[in-house]
């Protein structure tokens, strides 16, 4: 790991290969917070030749590093930073995929709030889903008992859902 918050080195790479796999025009991604996972994104986008990333950050402070390190990087071109609220960012567009690594009690709210606009193939990712890390967990779980997502949950060191809508996949 590269910090306490910071997705786990593995994730890292399941994000970037997941983007180079699926080939996404639009990421959406919750909690910034270092930059480090968006700069990972962004790498897959690149590799691709194409589609973008939207991060949000609401903290202020995490936000201006965050900035500092992606306009650092060399990808910024792939990247677009936003401080604002999960819950009240707007989205333009269909979501390929959606990595939601924001506060944890949020995180079953932002899926809902996402879904509508979430490509019925495209993928959800949940970071924190471990056991003990309970809340993350049973936001997906309920979400699926709830018939809007299929889970699939990854032991991961902190945990990590894959999950897809069920509505309209055939």
């Amino acid at each position: 790991m590269f910090d306490s918050m910071t997705a786990e080195a593995e994730v890292l790479e399941f994000l970037r290969t997941v983007v180079t796999t699926i080939k996404p025009e639009l990421v959406v991604e919750t909690g910034t917070f270092s930059g480090i996972s968006t700069l990972w994104i962004a790498e897959g986008l690149k590799a691709n030749g194409r589609g973008r990333v939207i991060s949000c950050e609401f903290d202020r402070e995490i936000y201006e590093n965050a900035k500092v390190r992606i306009q650092a990087s060399g990808l910024a071109e792939w990247i677009e930073l936003r401080r604002e609220s999960s819950l009240e960012m707007k989205v333009e567009g269909r979501i390929d995929l959606l990595f939601s690594d924001s506060d944890m009690p949020i995180r079953e709210q932002e899926i809902r709030r996402f879904l509508p606009q979430i490509n019925p193939y495209g993928l959800i990712l949940m970071h924190d889903a471990s056991s003990h890390l309970k809340i993350v967990r049973e936001a997906a779980l309920k979400l699926e008992q709830d018939g809007l997502i299929s889970v699939v949950l990854m032991p991961t060191p902190r945990g990590l859902v894959v999950a897809q809508r069920r509505e309209e996949r055939k």
